[in-house]
C-alpha cells in the first residue's frame, strides 16, 4: 500500500510543477498582452490601438499552423480601426513573428496566401463567407466587429471595453484547422 502512495505523491509533484509552469506562461503572456509599453514603433497613425496590436501579436505567437515552414501571414483589411502594423515595426522586432499584408477587398487582394485574417468592419455573416473561402487551409482570423463571438472569426477584440479583452469562438476555432494554447484559450473574457 505504501508503494502506490509514493507514485500518486510524485505524480502529484509533476502535476503541481506543470501547473505552476502553465501560471508562469499565462502570467508572462498577460504581462506581454496587457502592459503599457513605453513608446512603441507599432502604430503606423496616432489612432492605431498598440493594446489591439499587442493582443493580436500575442495570439499569433501561441497559434501553431500544421506544416507551416516560415512566418506566418496576417492579413488585415483596410477597414480595421483598432490595429495597424507598419512595416517598419514589424521588421524591426527582434522576434519577429509574422508578416503583414493588408487588403481592401478579398476578391481584390494580391496573390497571397493568408495565414491569418484581421477582419475590420466586415460583419459575421462576411467573416464567416470569406472564412468559407479558406477551406482545408489552417487560418487563424481575428475580429473587431463581432462582439457576440457566436460565428464568424476565431477570436474577437472587445475594445470598447475596460481593459480590452477579446472572445474565443471554439466553433470557428475547431474548423480554423490552427492549434492555439490553451493558456491563450484561458485568457479570453469567456474564460474558455
Amino acid at each position: 500500500m505504501i508503494q502506490p502512495l509514493k507514485v500518486l505523491r510524485s505524480r502529484g509533484r509533476r502535476n503541481l510543477r506543470t501547473h505552476s509552469q502553465e501560471k508562469v506562461l499565462t502570467s508572462l503572456l498577460l504581462l506581454c498582452l496587457l502592459l503599457p509599453e513605453a513608446k512603441s514603433a507599432e502604430a503606423s497613425s496616432p489612432a492605431a490601438d498598440t493594446t489591439a496590436n499587442r493582443i493580436v501579436s500575442g495570439i499569433i505567437s501561441f497559434t501553431h499552423w500544421p506544416g507551416k515552414t516560415g512566418l506566418p501571414r496576417l492579413c488585415v483589411f483596410s477597414s480595421a480601426k483598432h490595429i495597424a502594423f507598419s512595416a517598419d515595426a514589424v521588421n524591426m522586432t527582434p522576434a519577429r513573428s509574422f508578416n503583414v499584408t493588408y487588403i481592401t477587398d478579398w476578391k481584390s487582394r494580391p496573390d497571397v496566401q493568408c495565414d491569418a485574417i484581421y477582419f475590420g468592419r466586415e460583419t459575421p455573416r462576411q467573416q464567416s463567407a470569406i472564412l468559407a473561402t479558406t477551406a482545408g487551409k489552417p487560418t487563424l482570423s481575428i475580429a473587431e466587429n463581432n462582439p457576440e463571438c457566436i460565428s464568424g472569426a476565431v477570436f474577437c477584440l472587445l475594445m470598447n471595453q475596460t481593459p480590452p479583452a477579446f472572445s474565443v469562438n471554439l466553433d470557428s476555432l475547431s474548423r480554423s484547422g490552427v492549434r492555439v494554447s490553451p493558456d491563450v484559450l484561458l485568457l479570453s473574457r469567456k474564460g474558455y
